[in-house]
């Protein structure tokens, strides 16, 4: 079982080779036939969360059958790769569906399976219900996770709504949750995205004083560089840049691109 999950496991790597992945489907699919009675929730979830790195939504749900009808029960990391899945497919019917039809697992679910159900209330465009999410868990104290704030940060920016993503960002500090790179990049984004660049400018001054924790990174300086060419401000876009590589950091085609564009 544990050779069979390591294979299925190359779907984790930067760049699978589908080929093969499929061949360790294959091996994991024929060993489920021949030996029903050994197999369990987690080589299940091991298959079902390479069905999701490949985005293959038909095996993915022959899969969800064959466990139900080898009575196999699914735990609340099964219901975060599923979620998971349909929100990357954009099926918000389907993620509200497993969401509903998982209450059990749903009840004994940690952050980490939370954070897949906002995501992917946030890849389908429903903010409202990532938001009802978020506060239901707010109720019970279980809401103190740096994905979670950063997700729905990234939420309320892409739905340009700026104070609520401020409000948020403000809130972990209160709440004693940490930032890391990626919530600082996240309400970056969300500031570009509202064209509020003085409030980018002050949000990577705090990133980068020397009391704060992060460190800025590329992207970063991409998403600041992204909002000044877009108001055409050229001047800051250079400085950007310059601070780029001051910092050692090399452009890339994403940094020239946006030059270029602006």
């Amino acid at each position: 079982s544990r050779m069979l999950m390591k294979t299925v496991g190359d779907g984790r790597s930067a760049k699978p080779n589908a080929q093969r992945i499929y061949r360790g489907i294959s091996l994991v699919e024929k060993f489920i036939e021949s030996q029903p009675k050994d197999v369990d929730e987690v080589l299940f979830n091991a298959l079902l969360d390479t069905c999701c790195r490949l985005r293959d939504l038909t095996r993915l749900e022959a899969t969800v059958k064959r466990m139900k009808d080898l009575s196999v029960q699914p735990s609340p990391v099964t219901l975060g790769i599923l979620v998971k899945t349909y929100g990357q497919a954009g099926d918000l019917s389907k993620v509200l569906q497993v969401w509903s039809d998982m209450e059990h697992q749903r009840g004994q679910a940690n952050a980490v399976t939370y954070g897949c159900m906002i995501d992917a209330c946030v890849k389908c465009g429903s903010l409202a219900k990532a938001v009802e999410i978020f506060m239901g868990m707010r109720e019970t104290g279980k809401h103190k996770n740096t994905i979670l704030y950063t997700t729905l940060i990234k939420g309320y920016g892409l739905d340009k709504d700026l104070p609520n993503a401020m409000h948020l960002f403000r809130e972990m500090a209160t709440e004693g949750v940490p930032y890391n790179t990626i919530t600082y990049n996240s309400i970056l984004d969300a500031c570009v995205k509202c064209n509020d660049l003085p409030t980018a400018e002050g949000l990577l001054r705090e990133m980068m004083s020397p009391s704060s924790a992060n460190e800025p990174d590329l992207i970063t300086f991409s998403t600041l560089l992204k909002g000044y060419c877009y108001m055409g401000d050229l001047d800051k876009a250079l400085q950007v840049v310059e601070a780029i590589k001051a910092r050692g950091l090399r452009c890339d085609e994403l940094v020239y691109n946006t030059l270029m564009d602006g």
